[in-house]
């Protein structure tokens, strides 16, 4: 017997539709009630579609770990501490083949909506002659204002959480896998498989992007689209230039095998490959103790990787590139695109 729409909304909200913090009214009724109890409300939404953000055979409990953790990078970006989401599906598969799908996308998503608090409050599902599509939005409170892309100021240093790169070398090995044009490149097993896990399942800041933000941190954003890409997203809307010391960018031990002193592969993964959802942030010099104190709390490594320049009047780019004291060219391809 096939299995309606009605019957799969039942099955997320008897799964994922438990109450939660400012919760008046949750699933089932025609909107969400919620009370953020005076406190600024912070929202952004990202939409997911097979074939161009992730492959079509991913593990939905991979999937629905992914399409909430990418949500909520962009609130520990602005600080806000996570409250809610809504989620929409476009299934294109006949409904009786969804059920075990839905109960596997359900797992990730609780496990990781368990540990950051986040109650799913709404929602839509719809069958699609397209590819499968998900829309999460989410939503996040704040009680002492937000971080912003366009608060850097001159002599800020450039922060990293976290380490880059993984994903985008993860990709490439499944593109290679696929047979589609990817980097292809040796390693163990165990190197693969660690440098997927960051992929499949990334980690959003929150707790360190709260407590940043509560310390005087003003500046930052998730690293989504590759660091010199995200990066050049705080220098355009703040007006001004960086230098970055590409051997600092930060890598796992599982990427630094992989790269060593290669400079096409330090271009191409750590500095404009996507999808790593750390923070980049900016911060005077002063607030360097109390960061690396949240930091040591938080059990995250953070690292100045770069210095914010005043705007020069004839800018040729907004950032400057050394590779150990020498000047580089900027690579042609900035950021992470996302065509499969």
């Amino acid at each position: 017997m096939a299995v309606g729409e009605f019957a799969l909304i039942e099955q997320l909200q008897g799964r994922l539709g438990g109450g939660g913090k400012g919760v008046l009214l949750g699933m089932g009724d025609d909107a969400a009630w919620l009370d953020p109890a005076g406190q600024s409300l912070v929202t952004s939404m990202d939409t997911l579609v097979a074939g161009r953000h992730f492959f079509a055979d991913v593990d939905p409990a991979d999937l629905g770990w992914k399409a909430l953790a990418v949500n909520l990078s962009d609130l520990a970006a602005m600080g806000a501490q996570p409250r809610w989401c809504l989620l929409s599906l476009a299934l294109p598969m006949r409904a009786e083949g969804y059920s075990p799908w839905l109960e596997a996308f359900a797992e990730g998503w609780h496990t990781l909506a368990e540990s950051t608090g986040v109650a799913l409050v709404g929602g839509d599902t719809v069958a699609t002659d397209g590819p499968l599509t998900l829309t999460v939005t989410v939503l996040g409170v704040a009680e002492q204002g937000i971080m912003r892309r366009d608060a850097a100021r001159p002599g800020d240093l450039i922060w990293v959480t976290g380490t880059l790169g993984d994903a985008a070398a993860a990709l490439d090995l499944a593109f290679v896998a696929r047979g589609l044009p990817g980097y292809d490149f040796a390693g163990p097993a165990t190197q693969a498989q660690a440098l997927e896990a960051r992929r499949l399942r990334p980690l959003p800041r929150l707790d360190f992007g709260r407590a940043a933000q509560a310390a005087g941190v003003a500046c930052a954003l998730d690293c989504s689209d590759g660091f010199l890409a995200d990066l050049d997203h705080i220098l355009k809307a703040s007006g001004l230039r960086a230098r970055v010391d590409l051997e600092r960018l930060p890598l796992s031990p599982a990427l630094r095998d992989c790269i060593d002193q290669d400079l096409v592969r330090w271009q191409r993964w750590p500095l404009t490959g996507g999808d790593d959802y750390e923070l980049i942030f900016c911060a005077p010099p002063s607030l360097t103790p109390a960061l690396l104190n949240i930091a040591h709390s938080c059990a995250l490594p953070i690292t100045a990787v770069g210095r914010i320049l005043p705007a020069d009047s004839q800018p040729t780019e907004s950032v400057d590139i050394y590779w150990q004291e020498r000047p580089l060219a900027l690579p042609g391809i900035r950021g992470h695109q996302h065509v499969f």
